[in-house]
C-alpha cells in the first residue's frame, strides 16, 4: 500500500521501532477500546485499522481509516485521559506498541517527533472540518467517490485496495449501507471501482479523484 503525508517520517519510524515491540493482530482484532487506560501508542507497520467511537444507541460508528506509518493514540498517551475511540484491524495488522512512559520521553528529547505528531494532529482536526463541511454538501454517489478517493491520496497508480465493508463505508461518511451499495454500483459501471467481500478496488486512483472533483 503507498503511503502518504500521514506517514511519519521513516526517521522516526525507527526511533519508535527501537523503543517498542512488534505485534501481530489478525481482522477484527482490537489494538485497544475507547474508554480504555491508555498504556502506549500504536505506530502502524503493515495494514489498515479503522477508528470507531460508540454513539449513543450503543452502534460503533467508523471515523477513520489509519494506514502505514501512521500514529494512533498519541493524543491519549498525551494528555493521559482515557482513549477516545476504538482501534481495529481492518486485516492482518503489524504494530509497533511503544509504552506510553518511554513515548512521553521520547516527545521531552525529539523535537523532530513533537513537531510531526504536532502537524500530524493540525492535519487530523482540518480533515475532520472538511468531512463535516464538503461530504454534508455533496450528493450521495459523490460523496462515496471522494470517501474512496480520499483513502488514495499518495498513490499515483494502480490497483489500490481499500479494505473496507459497505457498511463501514457507510457508518464513516453518514449514509445507510443500501445507498452505498447504488452509488458503488455507478462507480462500478463506470469503471472506477470493484468490489469484493470487505474491501473495495480503485483500478485508476487519479480517474476516481477527477470524477470525484467533478
Amino acid at each position: 500500500m503507498a503511503e502518504d503525508d500521514r506517514a511519519l517520517p521513516q526517521q522516526l519510524r525507527d526511533v519508535l521501532r527501537r523503543s517498542g515491540r512488534r505485534l501481530g493482530y489478525d481482522r477484527g482484532d482490537a489494538l485497544f477500546m475507547e474508554g480504555d487506560h491508555p498504556r502506549h501508542v500504536v505506530l502502524i507497520e503493515h495494514g489498515q485499522v479503522k477508528i470507531e467511537r460508540a454513539t449513543s444507541d450503543g452502534s460503533a460508528v467508523t471515523i477513520a481509516v489509519r494506514g502505514p506509518g501512521e500514529l494512533v493514540g498519541e493524543l491519549a498517551c498525551i494528555d493521559g485521559r482515557g482513549r477516545s475511540a476504538t482501534v481495529v484491524a481492518l486485516g492482518p495488522v503489524v504494530a509497533v506498541l511503544v509504552p506510553l512512559s518511554r513515548f512521553r520521553e521520547l516527545l521531552n528529547t525529539n523535537a523532530p517527533l513533537v513537531y510531526a505528531v504536532l502537524i500530524r494532529t493540525v492535519s487530523r482536526i482540518r480533515e475532520s472540518d472538511r468531512w463535516r463541511v464538503e461530504y454534508g454538501a455533496l450528493a450521495t454517489g459523490r460523496r462515496v467517490a471522494r470517501a474512496l478517493a480520499d483513502r488514495t491520496l499518495g498513490s499515483a497508480e494502480g490497483p489500490y485496495v481499500i479494505r473496507t465493508t459497505q457498511q463501514e463505508l457507510g457508518d464513516a461518511i453518514g449514509i445507510s449501507r443500501e445507498s452505498v451499495v447504488r452509488a458503488l454500483r455507478v462507480l462500478h459501471e463506470s469503471g472506477l471501482v470493484q468490489t469484493r467481500r470487505g474491501s473495495i478496488v480503485v483500478p485508476d486512483p487519479p480517474a476516481l479523484r477527477e470524477w470525484a472533483d467533478g
